[in-house]
């Protein structure tokens, strides 16, 4: 037998063994590496963004300003693949920001809303809240 066609013939499949390593399983592993990088990245930011709309605010004090609420939001609006998502984000801190500006209106300002119109939005910015933070959760689940 020829040692030499044998330590050819291993030499070859070394060769080709390390070609498909560079080729398909580098990529591969890189490509779950930023799919984990990506699912705790979100887990982290989303968590925070859930514990803030779900207090309507009051955790990181956003209901007050709109425009802290889009900064605290920014990040987990970057992360997020979903357009409609990230705009439903933004547009929730608005109306909660609207509802606390209503809501500490002095009572002899003629432009305060009535009682009941003041409850009737509570309760829709909470079901967002509640809506919002299932879309978060299955955005999380999906990746």
């Amino acid at each position: 037998m020829d040692w030499l066609q044998i330590i050819s013939a291993v030499g070859i499949g070394a060769l080709l063994t390390k070609l498909l390593d560079i080729i398909w399983l580098q990529r591969s592993i890189r490509e779950t590496e930023k799919k984990k990088w990506l699912r705790d990245q979100r887990l982290r930011v989303y968590s925070k963004l859930a514990e803030e709309m779900l207090s309507l605010g009051k955790t990181f004090n956003t209901r007050e300003d709109a425009f802290s609420g889009y900064s605290f939001a920014a990040e987990a609006i970057l992360l997020s693949d979903d357009d409609e998502l990230a705009s439903d984000i933004e547009e929730f801190f608005t109306k909660v920001s609207n509802l606390f500006d209503e809501a500490v209106k002095s009572n002899d300002d003629p432009t305060k809303k009535a009682e009941e119109h003041l409850e009737g939005a509570y309760k829709i910015i909470v079901a967002e809240s509640r809506r919002l933070v299932k879309r978060l959760r299955k955005s999380l689940h999906k990746t």
